[in-house]
This record gives structure tokens, sequence and C-alpha cells, in this order.
């Protein structure tokens, strides 16, 4: 499978999220496992216990890509702010 294609501008601070956000069409597990830098089989074992937003499509997963965003953010890890000593 080839690689995703970015459309974001390197100085335009395009995260990974916009990123997903500025697709035109549905994403495919493997894609956006891709992306995620994850393997396929936990894409699929994230639609398969409710934990990630998806469709399903005669047998196969479609990933909307502004709800994937969104589902990408919401998940977003601050890291905590260092204490001055």
């Amino acid at each position: 499978m080839g690689k995703i294609k970015s459309i974001c501008v390197l100085d335009s601070g395009c995260d990974l999220a916009s990123r997903i956000e500025r697709r035109t069409s549905a994403l495919k597990a493997p894609e956006l496992a891709d992306l995620l830098g994850l393997g396929k089989t936990a894409i699929y074992d994230l639609a398969k216990r409710g934990g990630i937003p998806h469709y399903r499509v005669a047998g196969s997963i479609r990933l909307d890509p502004a709800t994937t965003a969104a589902w990408l953010r919401n998940r977003e890890v601050a890291f905590p702010e260092k204490k001055a000593a």
C-alpha cells in the first residue's frame, strides 16, 4: 500500500489531526494505521470495541476524516508544566 501524500505546507503548523481533517474521502483502516504508526489490527480492534467512530459498509470500516480528527484531538495529552524550583 502506498503512503498517503501530505497536503500540508511544512510551515503551516499542520498537526496530524489537521492533516487527517483535510482529506476529501473516507479513510480506510490501513490508511489511518499508517498515519498513526499503528498496525491495521489496532484500528480494527478499536472499531470493534467502539473506541473510534466509524462506518461499517459491506463488511469494511470507513472513517470520516472530520470525525476522526476530532476523535484524535480529544485524546491529546498535554505535558504537565514543570514546577519552578
